[in-house]
């Protein structure tokens, strides 16, 4: 039986991405998209590598949304992704581009809503 506290992991978030090797070139953000390389040797890896790994089994998801269903902090997630591109067992793309809404319209929208 748990008390009303939440239990503490037992190994503490910072260790999820310790013993990885993170190159320079690798460049993760919040919304970089991760999937899984067609060539991935998933075999050897510590419990948050194949728990990201069985995670986007489904397809790829950003690294915000990796991080909140593996309940680690966006920076070890950020850590992990780049370890795991840097190895060839992931990959990465940036999201698609998407047109910024006009200034102006913007502009009318708030103006309307101070009207209000």
């Amino acid at each position: 039986m748990t008390s009303g506290r939440q239990r503490r992991r037992v190994v503490p978030d910072y260790m999820a991405a310790a013993r990885l090797t993170v190159p320079e070139n690798v460049h993760v953000e919040r919304t970089t998209l991760v999937y899984i390389a067609p060539d991935a040797a998933t075999n050897g890896l510590d419990p948050p590598g194949s728990h990201l790994l069985t995670l986007l089994r489904d397809g790829p998801l950003s690294v915000y949304e990796c991080a909140a269903h593996l309940g680690l902090p966006y920076c070890v997630v950020r850590l992990l992704v780049a370890g795991l591109v840097g190895s060839g067992t992931l990959l990465t793309r940036d999201p698609p581009a998407t047109d910024l809404p006009d200034i102006e319209i913007l502009e009318l929208v708030l103006s309307g809503l101070r009207a209000l």
